[in-house]
């Protein structure tokens, strides 16, 4: 009796799935629509193929729509190794006073428990964030930083005003110590509509014309990439050293590096610097393994940058991990 009874809903159910009018269709949103047509194929680490590429690597591993956290990481010696600058999927590197270089990291695909050290904002950072749509995370900043966080509306997450997740590695010393767990981050309300910005992302092979690409920002803070076959990623060096993620021991690697020359000025005695962010300058682009000549080009405070080669194509990058050096017009790279 039990059977009869489940057979008899079961065919209710197909009855009434089969009585809509016929000459009904449903329509997709839009949006769904659109996003079809940017479909391309990416494989991961692991050989699985994703078809929703993130806007941040090319390579999907969470659902489209994940928030964008930009987080200021110190690069000093006392500073090394950082956490979880690993698992950032672009990284931008800038000068700040004194010579030293400091970070902004992002992340969209991976939000890990550890990061830090997080340091203080600069303009040229702002800016950048700013024109991804992406939640800035810091501890203080200069002047003009906050200024510019007040009057472009950026929405930030500053470790001066506000406690947890930020806390203090009591391993280091200040002003080393303040980390953050954007896992944590993302229990709070987002301060942001979600990012703007993605790269233009194409397969474009990997045949190994660069072996390796050396920014001589000063002695401390030399950075180098260099290919690995094993691997297909340039490693990332400080000096000769690797530089290694705190956490897993792991050495830092790039699938794409991007070299921006820019005009830095000295703005004050603390040596705080204004970098000229808006408007066009060589590049250079490192992509599936091929050296390309270009320009950068944003055309505003806030804009996206754009890059072309000097056919004025825009460059497509790899799928992956992407680093970007913004140095001095005048820097000498070398690339073998």
């Amino acid at each position: 009796m039990k059977r009869f009874f489940l057979i008899l809903m079961l065919i209710v159910v197909l009855a009434a799935g089969c009585s809509g009018k016929s000459g009904t269709d449903v329509k997709q949103p839009d949006s769904e629509n659109k996003q079809s047509d940017n479909i391309i194929s990416a494989t991961d680490d692991k050989g699985d193929l994703n078809t929703y590429p993130s806007k941040t690597t090319g390579i999907s591993t969470t659902p489209p729509g994940n928030r964008l956290f930009a987080v200021i990481i110190e690069n000093t010696p006392a500073a090394r190794p950082q956490s979880g600058l690993i698992d950032a999927d672009i990284v931008y590197e800038a000068l700040a006073e004194g010579g030293i270089t400091r970070f902004l990291a992002l992340y969209n695909n991976t939000y890990p428990e550890i990061v830090g050290p997080v340091r203080s904002a600069r303009p040229y950072f702002v800016a950048i964030a700013k024109s991804w749509g992406a939640e800035f995370v810091h501890v203080g900043g200069s002047a003009q930083a906050y200024s510019d966080i007040k009057r472009l509306k950026l929405g930030d997450f500053d470790a001066m005003h506000m406690d947890k997740p930020f806390y203090k590695d009591k391993t280091r010393k200040d002003p080393h110590a303040t980390y953050i767990s954007l896992n944590k981050l993302t229990e709070f309300n987002p301060v942001s509509d979600g990012y703007i910005y993605n790269f233009n992302f194409n397969d474009n092979g990997n045949t190994r014309e660069v072996y390796s690409i050396g920014i001589p920002y000063n002695k401390d803070f030399d950075t180098k990439y260099i290919y690995d076959e094993e691997t297909g990623h340039y490693m990332r060096y400080i000096g000769d050293k690797k530089h290694v993620d705190r956490e897993s021991g792991k050495q830092l690697y790039a699938d794409n590096i991007i070299v921006e020359f820019h005009k830095h000025r000295v703005l004050d005695k603390e040596g705080r610097l204004e970098i000229t962010m808006t408007g066009s300058g060589s590049a250079i682009i490192v992509t599936g393994g091929k050296e390309i000549k270009g320009r950068w080009m944003r055309t505003g405070e806030t804009s996206p940058a754009k890059y072309y080669d000097e056919n004025g194509s825009e460059i497509a990058l790899n799928p992956g991990k992407t680093w970007v050096n913004i140095v001095p017009s005048e820097l000498d790279i070398k690339i073998k």
